[in-house]
């Protein structure tokens, strides 16, 4: 008789007819009688029928509205909270009815690495040929991913594509009017209502990708790009330092390549590593390499992972794993990835390193694969 914890209940495909009386309502979905009654009385969202005994009847629309509802509240919504997001959604629901989604809609094809602009880059004259020429001095490399252990949460729902696609229309707006109230009012609810790795996945990320299709098609300003990108950077980093910290297991290092300024994937992917119990340091924009050499012979981490958007700092980043693989053993696992490649990608086989790439769920499988393995190594 329910639809789901996050789906919108379509109501019109359940009975309208006044069946069940308030002590059995109350059972069914943890509201006490009276809690029911201030709600009718308040809010007007429901109108129980009368029986003969004058009893209140429910039917069982009433009972899936209130099940929903009562989730939502559990959830930290208050009740006029819970009933404002149905209206709305129910609102949107009715105007863009459910369809199929196509697997390669933008809405769903961005790469968890990959979160910058889709232009194609050129790599300066001759980089290929120095990155080629530094590899030679070291041979040993190793640039495949075994295969992934299971995603621990392989049921995380999928957010509807109506809400999504009015989500983001007023994320936009949001963005182009400089009004980051507005844009935490949208995204609020759904971080309440969604796992926060959904809400990246399928509604940050794809945004992402379109502010940066605007920017290149002259449709949005720099101030406003640079607006949105720093109100994803503050909202990223407050959920990364607000999610729970595991301890006493072994620790992933999570960071920019030298030089590389574009830091959102390598800071979302901090985020979800975290959500799923790994622990992670995360290191932020163009790390710097001695430094980071000294704290992983101090620190001892099972990976370090390095994003890159920007291919003319390839050769920072092959130096970077150059440098780790010449640290003794136990050393270790590098792991590398971003949009440089997706334009290069046989650049990736002269890095010794594990290149990653795909969408969130992809990396964090194989990422959670290395971690594991190398945890037990």
């Amino acid at each position: 008789m329910y639809e789901g914890f996050n789906a919108c209940p379509d109501l019109e495909k359940y009975s309208g007819e006044p069946v069940y009386h308030t002590k059995v309502v109350e059972q069914i979905t943890g509201i006490r009688a009276n809690t029911l009654r201030i709600w009718e009385r308040r809010y007007h969202f429901l109108t129980p029928k009368r029986a003969e005994n004058d009893y209140r009847l429910y039917s069982e629309r009433d009972v899936v509205l209130l099940r929903w509802l009562k989730e939502r509240i559990d959830n930290g919504m208050s009740i006029s909270e819970a009933i404002n997001f149905f209206e709305r959604l129910d609102k949107v629901r009715k105007q863009h009815p459910p369809k199929q989604v196509d697997a390669a809609s933008p809405l769903h094809s961005p790469h968890i690495f990959t979160v910058a602009s889709r232009q194609a880059f050129t790599l300066p004259r001759g980089l290929e040929q120095q990155l080629r020429a530094q590899q030679d001095e070291f041979p040993e490399q190793e640039v495949s991913a075994p295969e992934p252990l299971p995603f621990p949460r392989e049921t995380l729902p999928q957010l509807p594509e109506e809400i999504l696609l009015l989500a983001q229309e007023r994320l936009l707006t949001a963005f182009r009017n400089l009004d980051d109230t507005e844009a935490h009012m949208v995204l609020t609810p759904l971080l309440i209502t969604y796992p926060v790795e959904q809400v990246c996945a399928d509604l940050i990320t794809p945004t992402l990708w379109k502010i940066g299709e605007l920017w290149e098609n002259h449709k949005i300003t720099v101030t406003v790009e640079h607006f949105a990108s720093n109100f994803f950077r503050g909202l990223l980093t407050n959920l990364f330092y607000m999610a729970p910290r595991p301890m006493h297991v072994p620790l992933v290092m999570i960071s920019c390549a030298p030089g590389e300024a574009h830091e959102l994937a390598a800071l979302m992917l901090a985020l979800v590593l975290r959500l799923q119990n790994v622990r992670v340091a995360y290191l932020g924009q163009s790390i710097e390499s001695e430094g980071l050499i000294g704290s992983i012979q101090q620190l001892c981490p099972a990976l370090v992972c390095v994003s890159l958007t920007i291919p003319s700092h390839l050769p920072n980043l092959l130096s970077l794993a150059q440098q780790i693989q010449k640290l003794p053993s136990p050393r270790p696992r590098f792991i590398f990835g971003g949009q440089a490649f997706l334009e290069y990608p046989n650049i990736a086989q002269d890095i010794p390193g594990v290149y990653i790439h795909g969408n969130m769920k992809e990396v964090v499988k194989q990422i959670q694969t290395l971690y594991t393995q190398q945890g037990i190594a």
